[in-house]
């Protein structure tokens, strides 16, 4: 299998095994995966490394050729590239890519370290010499060997260290190129030692493999002091870092966008998380959850709103209709009010009642609550009373039974209170303990029929409470209660 032929690919190893599962790996698979995940298998494939260097077993991929364990590497000019290393020699393996170099990479090497020796010696006291004018900061020492108190003979030499306060505190400078490898084992270190370490780098170059390591390991943080840091530096008289980070943003897609950012970071902009031991001053997932937050939140919101205009409209296209002395255009309108209902999130089976004839047809269950509502009545002659409109409609039958709806109406009744005379008052009350000592004798005639219960809560939500009680449905008990 040959990988993809552009320009800079250095693919060696075509084909790997992933130890964990069992599949195979092509390398140009490599490429195409997001880098979040990327950087994420690179580091436990340098992690296995580091416990084999230790003795241990751990292998994350093996060359699908000779078997022998591989690594993950990285260069990233102007095009990503990515690539499968062997980590042992296999001179036998047609994919082994040697360690030859020309003379003139050996000469490049040799003078890349020559540059960084001067650069990194500038970068170490400078951090050094602005820690000693903190306060808060205490024992500052560069390059000072630190033995581990948990693994014995086990050492690391930071390039500085300091208390920050009772914290221990090292600074580790990256200037070109540190080895993953080196990085996993010395986070390892300090993780143990219970010290915070920051990787310091001298300029922020997307290019680079280690920055972008560092990223997607530190929360997408990354620690800087370049020619900003050192200006804040001193006009603040403390040490600043450019504080390099990527802020997430969701577009109308829900399509994640990130950009680099950056702004002054002095110690007390630190944050310093236990499990880690990697101090951050922005947290990229908490950013990311928030926005999601708020954006689920905002759009249940607009659902909600939607879901109410679209309620609302029900009414008024209700109203119309039984204005019009239920003209068959407006009927039709109202029907298309429900059809547009039903396309919503908020929509459910219950709702069916909206659209059925016995519910907003002449003298329905609809007209009724209406009247009642609003104290006058609707799709009933302008000379009656509001009594007379529920009186008639407490004689209303369905297949359920003679007075199918006289309870949900007299709820009604008890929830809005519409002006009547005492004498009509008295007579609903009458009427209501007439239907209880009718069910409390084992009757049925004023079995109510709940079939358009959830079509009236969404038009009437103050009945919602009574409407959920089983009083008047085969769940009451014989005492008429729960």
């Amino acid at each position: 299998m040959q990988p993809p032929s552009r320009p800079g690919l250095q693919q060696t190893v075509r084909l790997a095994i992933d130890n964990q599962t069992g599949e195979l790996v092509p390398a140009e698979a490599l490429l195409a995966m997001p880098e979040d995940e990327f950087s994420g298998l690179r580091r436990e494939a340098m992690e296995a490394r580091v416990d084999r260097r230790k003795g241990g077993q751990a292998v994350r991929y093996l060359c699908a050729i000779c078997k022998f364990p591989l690594y993950l590497s990285r260069r990233i000019t102007g095009a990503q590239n990515r690539w499968f290393v062997h980590d042992r020699k296999s001179h036998d393996c047609p994919w082994y890519e040697g360690n030859r170099l020309a003379p003139e990479q050996i000469k490049a090497l040799v003078y890349r370290g020559q540059q960084e020796g001067r650069e990194h010696r500038e970068l170490k006291e400078y951090i050094a010499h602005w820690l000693g004018q903190d306060p808060l900061v205490s024992d500052v020492n560069c390059e000072q060997t630190t033995f581990s108190e948990v693994v014995k003979g086990e050492w690391r030499r930071p390039d500085v260290k300091c208390l920050y306060g009772r914290v221990k505190l090292v600074f580790e400078i990256q200037l070109s190129y540190t080895f993953l490898s080196d990085v996993i084992a010395r986070d390892a270190f300090y993780r143990r030692e219970k010290t915070f370490v920051i990787w310091v780098f001298s300029k922020f170059n997307r290019s680079r493999a280690a920055v972008t390591d560092e990223a997607f390991f530190n929360r997408r943080n990354l620690f800087v002091i370049d020619a900003d840091a050192r200006r804040h530096t001193g006009e603040r008289s403390a040490l600043t870092f450019s504080g390099y980070h990527q802020v997430p943003t969701l577009d109308d897609n829900w399509q994640w966008r990130d950009t680099w950012q950056f702004m002054p970071i002095g110690m007390a902009d630190l944050k310093l998380p236990s499990d880690t031991r990697r101090p951050y001053f922005f947290d990229y997932e908490a950013r990311r959850k928030q926005i999601e937050t708020e954006r689920i939140e905002a759009s249940r919101a607009e659902q909600a709103r939607q879901w109410a205009a679209g309620i609302a409209a029900y009414r008024e296209a209700a109203l119309r209709y039984f204005a019009s002395d239920h003209g068959e255009e407006e009927r039709r309108a109202l029907v298309a009010v429900v059809d547009e209902l039903e396309g919503h999130t908020a929509w459910h089976p219950g709702f069916e009642g909206l659209r059925e004839s016995r519910f907003y047809g002449y003298h329905g269950v609809l007209a009724v609550l209406l009247s009642i509502q609003t104290g006058k009545p609707v799709s009933y002659s302008p000379q009656l009373s509001v009594f007379q409109v529920i009186e008639a409609g407490l004689r209303t039958a369905s297949r359920v039974g003679l007075h199918a709806y006289a309870i949900p109406y007299l709820w009604a009744y008890k929830t809005y209170r519409p002006a009547m005379p005492e004498k009509q008052r008295k007579w609903l009350i009458d009427y209501a303990r007439k239907i209880k000592l009718s069910f409390a004798n084992g009757e049925s005639v004023y079995r109510r029929d709940t079939s358009f219960d959830e079509a009236i809560e969404v038009l009437f939500p103050a009945l919602g409470e009574h409407l959920s009680s089983p009083f008047g449905t085969d769940l009451m008990d014989d005492d008429g209660d729960r």
